[in-house]
């Protein structure tokens, strides 16, 4: 099941998330990196990819413990991997050419993320500590078709 994106998905929906999510700050279990993402393609798509891991975790531990279980592996790649497979989300052969709105791996300073590419489709958004943090599209290492 592929996923259909609204109609203005780009400029009204996303952007209003954009908006809405600017300074919410990262919160385990409810905006963390991964229910960022989920919560963008919810806005997106009206289908939310995340619905496995919802309320299932609120620390660090939690969502690694919930990512082994769900998807056996356990980094926040496998879990985006395994919300992409279940959606029927084509995997970029090539990560930077991801587009608005598509859902990818980053790497942050040694660390992997998740994150959606931005409307202006040159940097990656992610939530930060105090809110949306815009990260380079160059360190896209997996990228899904949204």
């Amino acid at each position: 099941m592929a996923l259909n994106k609204k109609q203005h998905w780009h400029t009204r929906a996303f952007h209003n998330f954009l908006v809405e999510r600017a300074t919410s700050p990262f919160a385990w279990g409810t905006n963390d990196c991964a229910l960022f993402v989920a919560d963008a393609i919810l806005a997106i798509t009206g289908t939310d990819i995340a619905e496995n891991f919802r309320g299932k975790y609120t620390t660090e531990l939690g969502a690694l413990r919930i990512i082994k279980k769900i998807t056996g592996g356990s980094t926040i790649a496998d879990a985006a991997t395994y919300c992409a497979n279940k959606h029927g989300l084509a995997e970029h052969t090539h990560p930077l050419m991801a587009k608005r709105g598509d859902l990818v791996v980053i790497d942050n300073g040694g660390n992997l993320i998740a994150g959606v590419v931005h409307l202006n489709g040159r940097h990656v958004v992610s939530v930060g500590e105090n809110g949306i943090v815009q990260l380079p599209i160059t360190n896209i290492v997996r990228a899904w078709s949204i």
